[in-house]
């Protein structure tokens, strides 16, 4: 009996239902290891590294090179943020899966691998060639999910459920109500998104860059219908709406924009709250808030995970990038936090500078996060 092989492809083909099948079975199925999401999202320079055995797919790694030099990444646009990134394998396969991947990576020539966003305990840093770069990105909060919406608000404070309770009493007064968009109607919903993110936030948008990417990416969810759109709507107002991807009993928040005016101050809470309603309703287990930790995800959980950034190489060139892409890792990491650190001076700054009430309080809704600035 012939052992298991390894085969390098640009397209998945007749392996597609397979890979899938093992991103349901993985430690942490992510969306952004599902065959529709790697394909819109990737360009030339596809390598799906994959491990099989007599038709039996049993496991793979998505890897796109996007550089002449042979510089290595993860499969899909940098700029859309793929988060829980891992190699796949089958129960009972992870040593065959592991050994022929490895020594797929560390065959002769130089190359530089730098995958963004792996999931904390993935084989990769085992399997990657030489010396491992290992540094810790954002982490993604999330939330495990009980059996009913009730149950959930139970879990948070209670300063914060009265938040909820009255932003959304008074969006309500307004005539404001939830609405759910699910398999072509999501269609729609890529329209509202672009036009309420240009509004929200115009020149300052990384989005904005990747938009046709990213509908190119939920193309194919859409018709596995795995992209739900959540919107706070009134009449044909759309007020604030929000990305969520759907695999394998997990939502993950993807993007989100609203309506600047101050007349729907705060709406942010109420569109989250109502996707994590919808999520129990429906049996859902968990929402991922994915990467990134504003204040506003810490109301609503203080679960969180680790995700790091694997640098690795081979040869000359390989130890050249890894040294040069850690230090510009390190250097805008330390940017991002100082613009961070002088949003949270001004805001500060700005409070005081609209006056106390008389109790000596900050004004009514400082002091609370909106969820807005996701």
């Amino acid at each position: 009996m012939a052992p298991p092989s390894l085969i390098d492809v640009p397209e998945l083909g007749q392996w597609t239902s397979q890979w899938d099948g093992l991103v349901d079975a993985s430690p942490l199925p992510s969306p952004f290891l599902r065959s529709w999401w790697l394909t819109g999202t990737s360009g030339r320079g596809r390598h799906f590294v994959l491990v099989v055995d007599d038709g039996q797919l049993l496991g793979g790694l998505a890897l796109e090179q996007r550089h002449r030099m042979s510089s290595i990444q993860a499969m899909g646009d940098s700029a859309l943020c793929s988060d829980h990134i891992d190699l796949l394998a089958a129960a009972g396969h992870e040593a065959a899966v592991s050994r022929l991947i490895g020594d797929w990576l560390g065959r002769p020539g130089d190359r530089l691998l730098d995958l963004r966003g792996v999931r904390a305990g993935s084989m990769l840093a085992e399997v990657l060639p030489g010396r491992v770069r290992r540094e810790a990105m954002a982490a993604a909060p999330y939330a495990l999910l009980p059996d009913s919406a009730e149950a959930f608000r139970a879990t948070l404070t209670s300063r914060f459920r009265r938040k909820i309770r009255n932003t959304t009493s008074r969006l309500e007064g307004e005539g404001v109500s939830h609405r759910v968009l699910r398999g072509p109607a999501v269609r729609s919903g890529l329209d509202t998104l672009r036009e309420l993110h240009r509004s929200q936030w115009q020149g300052r948008s990384e989005f904005l860059s990747s938009f046709d990417c990213f509908v190119a990416g939920c193309t194919g969810g859409i018709e596995v219908d795995e992209v739900v759109v959540h919107q706070l709507v009134t009449g044909d107002l759309v007020v604030a709406t929000a990305f969520a991807f759907e695999v394998a009993g997990r939502a993950s928040m993807y993007q989100s924009a609203r309506l600047t005016d101050p007349r729907w101050k705060d709406v942010g809470v109420t569109l989250f709250a109502s996707i994590v309603d919808d999520a129990c309703a429906r049996g859902l287990t968990e929402v991922d808030f994915l990467r990134g930790e504003e204040e506003w995800k810490g109301r609503f959980t203080t679960q969180r995970r680790e995700m790091f950034r694997l640098v690795a190489g081979k040869g000359v060139m390989g130890g050249l990038g890894r040294t040069g892409t850690a230090a510009t890792f390190y250097a805008s990491q330390t940017a991002v936090r100082g613009v961070r650190y002088g949003r949270s001076v001004a805001a500060r700054w700005n409070a005081k500078s609209r006056g106390r009430s008389s109790n000596g309080q900050a004004p009514s809704g400082t002091s609370e996060p909106t969820g807005d600035d996701s």
